[in-house]
């Protein structure tokens, strides 16, 4: 054949394309020196040859592939995940809960796993793959737990390659307050104190407090720890609510609350503002100072006193303050109290020594207090005024009243004045009361103490300090004026016994039901005549 018949002969073609029984050639190390790419065999899953180190573009996948002999191999880049938009899961709030994942080289038939600590796959309830750089999927919040935390992201493409975001979310629900919000302590001014906020994490991870907004009281601090709050309040001159928010926090999530505390400023103008005085104060030195008061000017009304005596007994009770010959004084006693009031009652009922007391009514302030707490008694109808001659009957218990003598410490007085119906003041000094006070409040000390004290022309009179007669019969503390020398029990069981005394009558005296009140006047000045029918007047005050 010659050349130019075999030229014609290879290069003759059907349908457009050479025969292959005209081509004897081979080809060996192929160099493409093209730009823009070789071409290979494109075609479905269902199109696949079954020769070895064929090498093609499945278009039902979207990926090249070769046949390695045995099966078909994708040819791909894995995808790659920078974040996950949720990492924390709240599974107390129920419902489902979102994740938007992002990264790269997504195919639009990727799928998502979360796995857990223990490996366990979780699929989402939906997946979405919005671009080859997002995917979204959602999943009901309760397929997580704390237990199993922390969860891995898994995204995997058709081709089998997949990318990992390992430990990318945990469960961390919201604390929930245990503490209700409002007022959480009422604190007396300058006093020391506490108080508790707390709340709870389901989870059981450690729980931090710190105040958001707001300011504890100056003093005050709180405990991130464990919620206490405490320290020594202010000492504000007036009554002040401090509000702040306190916020609970447990990991990445937080609850606040608001709350308050009020410091209360303890000025005696009520039970609960009670001051309070220890067994070696003077009680009118508290008043002054927690006041700021000037003795002799202070502020004249009836207060409140919390006071501890040298027996470490505690009472509460009211009594008067005002002021008269350049000082300001205290109330112990005006007048006469009927004898059921007293501390305690002799009862042959006992059982080991023990008084079994049926008759202990309120020995303390007795007439300064209605039932509900509120004062009867001011300064203004203490001091023998008029309107002290003659009160009607729904004023019983006004006109007389008393504090005992053993509310206070042994030793705490400088000086004592007896204000007399006569309208005079006389005063007792340190040393006797000293002698008469202190004694006087302990029975092993003497159980009855007198003294010479005054005498007008008419004779003679004593002046009386006792707080119990026996150890189980403690006749309301007796303090007053007397002609009698005497330290027999019953010797004082008529007020013509006695002048201007805080007790009249032993035995069963049925004052409440026979109102005497209008008998306070008597007659003026001091009387040792039995025929006086008047109980007299007197005030006792201390300073």
């Amino acid at each position: 054949m010659t050349k130019a018949r075999d030229i014609s002969k290879l290069l003759s073609t059907a349908n457009g394309k050479i025969a292959g029984e005209n081509l004897d050639v081979s080809f060996e190390n192929i160099t493409d020196t093209g730009t823009e790419g070789t071409r290979v065999a494109t075609g479905t899953t269902a199109q696949r040859g079954t020769t070895q180190g064929q090498l093609r573009f499945n278009t039902t996948t979207g990926l090249a592939e070769y046949y390695t002999g045995s099966e078909f191999k994708a040819i791909d880049t894995p995808p790659t995940i920078t974040s996950v938009d949720v990492t924390n899961v709240e599974t107390d709030l129920g419902g489902t809960q979102t994740f938007v994942i992002t990264g790269s080289l997504f195919s639009g038939s990727a799928t998502v796993k979360f796995r857990d600590n223990g490996g366990t796959l979780i699929t989402p309830d939906t997946t979405t793959v919005n671009s080859a750089s997002q995917i979204t999927v959602t999943k009901t919040r309760s397929s997580f737990s704390n237990a199993n935390e922390p969860y891995d992201v898994i995204v995997t493409n058709p081709s089998g390659l997949e990318a990992t975001l390992d430990n990318a979310i945990n469960v961390d629900n919201t604390p929930v307050w245990s503490t209700t919000s409002g007022q959480i302590l009422e604190l007396a001014s300058a006093t020391a104190g506490s108080t508790t906020v707390s709340a709870t994490d389901s989870d059981g991870d450690t729980i931090s407090y710190s105040v958001s907004s707001g300011a504890l009281p100056t003093g005050m601090t709180l405990t991130s720890g464990n919620g206490v709050i405490s320290g020594t309040a202010p000492n504000d001159s007036t009554d002040t609510t401090y509000n702040f928010n306190i916020t609970a926090s447990a990991l990445t999530k937080s609850a606040s609350r608001a709350f308050s505390i009020k410091v209360v400023k303890i000025d005696g103008t009520s039970r609960t503002k009670a001051l309070t005085v220890s067994n070696v104060q003077n009680p009118i030195t508290v008043f002054l100072n927690e006041r700021n008061e000037v003795n002799g000017s202070a502020t004249s009304g009836v207060y409140w006193f919390k006071t501890t005596n040298s027996a470490n007994e505690t009472y509460l009770f009211p009594t008067v303050i005002t002021n008269f010959n350049s000082n300001t004084w205290i109330m112990l006693t005006k007048n006469f109290r009927p004898h059921a009031y007293k501390d305690y009652d002799s009862d042959s009922n006992t059982s080991g020594g023990t008084i079994n007391d049926n008759n202990s009514a309120h020995s303390l302030s007795y007439g300064l207090i209605a039932s509900d707490g509120s004062a009867l008694v001011t300064a203004g109808n203490i001091l023998g005024n008029a309107s002290n001659t003659a009160p009607s009957s729904s004023t019983l218990g006004t006109y007389h009243c008393a504090v005992a003598v053993k509310s206070f410490g042994d030793n705490v007085w400088t000086q004592t004045c007896f204000h007399g119906r006569d309208g005079g003041y006389r005063y007792l000094t340190r040393n006797d009361l000293t002698d008469k006070i202190h004694k006087g409040q302990n029975p092993a000390n003497g159980l009855y103490e007198d003294n010479t004290w005054y005498s007008p022309s008419s004779g003679s009179n004593f002046m009386y300090f006792n707080t119990r007669l026996t150890t189980e019969d403690r006749d309301t503390m007796r303090l007053g004026l007397t002609p009698y020398n005497n330290t027999n029990h019953d010797q004082y069981n008529s007020p013509a016994e006695h002048i201007g005394t805080t007790w009249f009558r032993d035995g069963n005296d049925d004052y409440l039901n026979t109102n005497k009140d209008s008998q306070l006047g008597g007659t003026t000045g001091y009387s040792t005549d039995p025929a006086d029918s008047g109980y007299g007047r007197i005030s006792i005050w201390l300073r």
